[in-house]
């Protein structure tokens, strides 16, 4: 089979890839938040899918008006650390803010009014961790479980 070659070529070019000014985050967590995935991922014990950086408005959304008005721009740039999730379905069970020292900022404090207040409104609950240098899976799980109104599976974690 012959390959056609296209009738008109772009007159926009690329940049050499050299040219771009981009270079690796190497690892999608930090190590803080990468310490607290793993005592997330023992607390739920495979109950729930866990997604990591979530960008708020694939959680939430606004009627295209709202959208125009400026409401839309600002889920679109907002992310979330943790969303856990159904297995099945993908449904949004919760989502899980772990809170650094950088959330003492003025600016961030306004940003996690706002992102308590968002979430609230669309009824998606949000658990607020403070970051530690270690977590006690038992704690995270018993707030899940108190927070999705489900028995806690905090003694089976013990145990295992």
């Amino acid at each position: 089979m012959r390959r056609i070659k296209p009738r008109h070529r772009s007159r926009r070019r690329s940049r050499p890839t050299s040219q771009l000014p981009y270079t690796s985050r190497r690892t999608l967590l930090s190590r803080g938040e990468a310490a607290f995935y793993r005592a997330l991922r023992a607390a739920v014990a495979g109950q729930y899918l866990i997604a990591f950086k979530v960008r708020l408005a694939d959680l939430v959304t606004c009627e295209a008006k709202a959208w125009e008005a400026g409401f839309g721009h600002l889920i679109a740039r907002q992310h979330l650390d943790f969303v856990l999730c159904d297995w099945h379905t993908t449904e949004v069970r919760l989502a899980i803010e772990l809170d650094d020292r950088s959330h003492r900022l003025l600016r961030r404090k306004r940003r996690d009014v706002f992102l308590n207040d968002a979430l609230s409104a669309a009824g998606i609950p949000l658990i607020r961790f403070q970051a530690a240098v270690r977590y006690d899976i038992s704690i995270i799980a018993s707030t899940i479980a108190e927070n999705l109104n489900v028995p806690s599976n905090a003694e089976s974690v013990l145990q295992s």
